[in-house]
Order: C-alpha cells, then sequence, then structure tokens
C-alpha cells in the first residue's frame, strides 16, 4: 500500500512548479490519502551539499513511490531516480507535451504521463493508479 511519494523537480527550474505542487499533493492526499513530500519545496534547513542529498535519500527511503517531474532535464532527479529505483519503489515519469523525453528515466520507470496542465496530469495520474497496480 502507498502512503507515502517523494516528487521530484529540477532544483534550478523549481519556481516554475510552485503551484503545481502545491495541487498535486493535495490531490495525493484528498484522493488517495498519500502523504507527498517535495525536497525543492519542504526542506528548510539551511545544509552543505553533502547532508542535503543523505537528506533527500533518507526521504526516498521513507516513501512508497517517486514522483519524477522532468520537463526540466536534471541530474539531481536522475539521481533521486536511479536510487528510488535500486531501491524497490514504484517510479512515474511525468513531462510536459513537447519536451525532451528523458530515455533514462524512461527506461526504468513503472509508468510515464506526458501531460498538457495540471488537470490532464491530475485526471492521468488517476488513471495509473487505478490501472497500473501501483496502488
Amino acid at each position: 500500500m502507498i502512503t507515502k511519494a517523494f516528487i521530484s523537480y529540477s532544483f534550478t527550474d523549481k519556481n516554475k512548479f510552485r503551484f503545481f505542487d502545491r495541487q498535486l499533493k493535495k490531490f495525493l492526499k484528498q484522493s488517495f490519502g498519500i502523504e507527498a513530500y517535495s525536497f525543492v519545496f519542504d526542506f528548510k534547513k539551511k545544509a552543505n551539499n553533502k547532508s542535503l542529498i543523505k537528506s533527500a535519500l533518507r526521504k526516498i527511503d521513507e516513501s512508497d513511490l517517486l514522483l519524477a517531474e522532468l520537463s526540466y532535464k536534471s541530474i539531481g532527479i536522475g539521481l533521486e531516480v536511479g536510487y528510488a529505483k535500486a531501491k524497490g519503489k514504484k517510479i512515474i515519469y511525468m513531462h510536459r507535451i513537447g519536451t525532451e523525453l528523458s530515455t533514462t528515466v524512461d527506461g526504468i520507470c513503472d509508468s510515464r504521463i506526458e501531460y498538457k496542465d495540471i488537470s490532464d496530469l491530475l485526471v492521468q495520474l488517476k488513471k495509473v493508479f487505478h490501472t497500473s497496480g501501483i496502488l
């Protein structure tokens, strides 16, 4: 049973996803009872790079699912996805229509959603949860 999710965003492009993140977390909680954590938005403590990475990996360990938003490529997201896969976590790869496909993440994810906006993503995510066996 999935109760916790880790959401990965590009740190460099995170400001493009503030509203998106709030809507996605609200949807996951209300529709499926899933608590979601977004490292780039939820981590408040100032720290050095090593402790930041350790904290992110610890949060992935505590999660059942990783949602990777890869409309903007990011080495950090690749690291988080690879770690989650090695830990046996379910992975959903999300990206906006018209953005470049990450073939590496596509090759290891459990599901991929190509969406036009947040409303479209939420509809597709509900379908993925009900049809893919992820829940």
